[in-house]
């Protein structure tokens, strides 16, 4: 379960950096960029729990799915991330 757990800090990492909160969002198959297949099904899993915790949102544009992070959720998302992840606390400023 923490390979899980890491899986979701991982995929909520890689928004916050590239800075996808809100209104900015990115094609979801920009997040799964070099992922064979088992991990794309496993990720989207992550995706389906993280949308119901309202962490991150989905929207279709463009004609493709878009996703990007709930701004209002930003300090459980950094804490969530923190902790998963072990990582230097000014790697999220």
């Amino acid at each position: 379960m923490a390979d899980y757990e890491q899986l979701k800090a991982q995929l909520l990492f890689k928004l916050y950096r590239k800075g996808k909160w809100g209104g900015a969002h990115t094609p979801l198959k920009n997040l799964f960029h070099l992922v064979d297949n088992a991990s794309i099904k496993e990720s989207e899993k992550a995706l389906k729990e993280l949308v119901n915790l309202d962490w991150i949102h989905i929207k279709v544009s463009t004609g493709e799915k878009h996703i990007s992070l709930n701004s209002h959720k930003s300090k459980e998302i950094k804490e969530f991330i923190l902790r998963i992840l072990k990582i230097d606390s000014v790697l999220l400023e």
